[in-house]
């Protein structure tokens, strides 16, 4: 799937090869660094952030890992290095923040069930989002969080541990 750009890249054609990227990860990659910072703005421009390193890397990918594995790592290594420099982070009490009322509907749980995802490790965080909601295999993850396979098995079998107790300590709205 990523032959074409790939060939675009080996050719020279990085404006091309840019564009093919942008259409075919730009959804994932910004999904990928949402699961990381948990802000949508933020997410936003580190995701801008990626592409734009990906277009100054293009003269030097060398075609080891495909241009989706390549584009991955450097997304993976970007939203690690913004989620460090996040320390300064606003903080809110959690007196301040209203709960949201109990509801059934899908588009709720559904938040539910992302605020829980977001209250994860990143590295949690992020096996969870690759594996479960972009579809990737175990060792596919592995690949793209530059990790061993049984490393991302145990983040997978943590993160769903921590899902659950939140869901037994009633942490959540469900």
């Amino acid at each position: 799937m990523d032959e074409d750009i790939q060939r675009l890249i080996e050719r020279s054609r990085y404006p091309e090869a840019l564009e093919q990227l942008l259409n075919r990860y730009e959804r994932k990659v910004f999904r990928m660094a949402l699961a990381f910072l948990r802000e949508p703005n933020r997410a936003e421009e580190v995701t801008q952030d990626i592409f734009v390193k990906i277009w100054r890397a293009m003269p030097d990918y060398d075609g080891r890992a495909s241009p989706g594995t390549w584009l991955y790592a450097i997304a993976r290594n970007t939203c690690l290095s913004a989620t460090r420099s996040e320390a300064y982070r606003k903080t809110v009490p959690l007196d301040a923040i209203a709960e949201p009322a109990a509801s059934t509907d899908t588009a709720s749980l559904k938040l539910e069930l992302e605020r829980l995802v977001g209250r994860l490790p990143p590295i949690q965080r992020a096996a969870i989002t690759l594996f479960y909601l972009e579809d990737k295999r175990v060792d596919e993850v592995a690949t793209l969080l530059q990790m061993p396979e049984g490393t991302v098995k145990s983040h997978l079998h943590r993160a769903r541990r921590s899902l659950g107790e939140m869901i037994r300590n009633n942490d959540h709205e469900l």
